[in-house]
């Protein structure tokens, strides 16, 4: 996905959440920093996998939660970009388990309508591929390993896009989506525990 959209959708879900607008612009460029890589010929390889995205900053950010609980909204903000570019980026394929396999794993979602009898109805659509490594190296011919990993006739990511833009748009309709979470939350756990009682209860008699 391209530099302005790996900026522009999770900014948008930040301030959609009612995230303190300055930190989420300070945090920006973490949206874009996995894509260094290009510079190392290995991009969607060195910086787009899990290792990177996910399990580094979760241990970093459980160290400024212990030892400087005041940056900790910084902190947070970050993963949350950084685990985005990730999702964002699967639509074309990445290197997900990177250095432990080459292989490029692609996750596509789309909405397409269809029509039944004239009235249109949306049709949802999760597409997954697995690109092994002697592949992607074939495609990419006389270049370098990393460059060459990153080279295969991939789809487009425009309708994946647009998916995770629809989300964005919905949550800031809803202007009270993190009270409405909280709401949810509060009942789940309000319909566990009258059924924890009417169970003892029932086991009682």
């Amino acid at each position: 996905m391209d530099t302005f959209a790996h900026i522009v959708i999770p900014l948008l879900v930040l301030l959609a959440l009612r995230v303190d607008t300055r930190k989420a612009l300070i945090m920006i460029p973490l949206a874009v920093m996995p894509d260094l890589d290009l510079f190392f010929r290995a991009h969607r390889l060195l910086f787009h996998n899990v290792f990177v995205l996910v399990l580094l900053p979760m241990l970093f950010g459980i160290y400024i939660y212990y030892y400087h609980r005041k940056y900790f909204p910084y902190a947070w903000i970050g993963i949350f970009y950084l685990c985005a570019h990730l999702v964002l980026d699967l639509s074309e394929g990445i290197a997900l388990f990177y250095p432990l396999t080459t292989d490029f794993y692609a996750i596509q979602a789309s909405m397409v309508f269809a029509f039944w009898n004239g009235i249109p109805y949306p049709s949802f659509r999760f597409l997954f591929d697995i690109i092994p490594a002697e592949r992607t190296v074939s495609i990419g011919e006389g270049l370098g390993p990393g460059e060459a990993a990153t080279r295969y006739e991939s789809v487009s990511d425009v309708s994946t896009g647009l998916f995770f833009t629809m989300i964005v748009a919905a949550l800031m309709y809803f202007e009270r989506s993190q009270r409405f979470l909280i709401i949810v939350k509060e009942l789940i756990i309000e319909i566990i525990i009258v059924f924890k009682e009417r169970l003892l209860s029932l086991i009682g008699r």
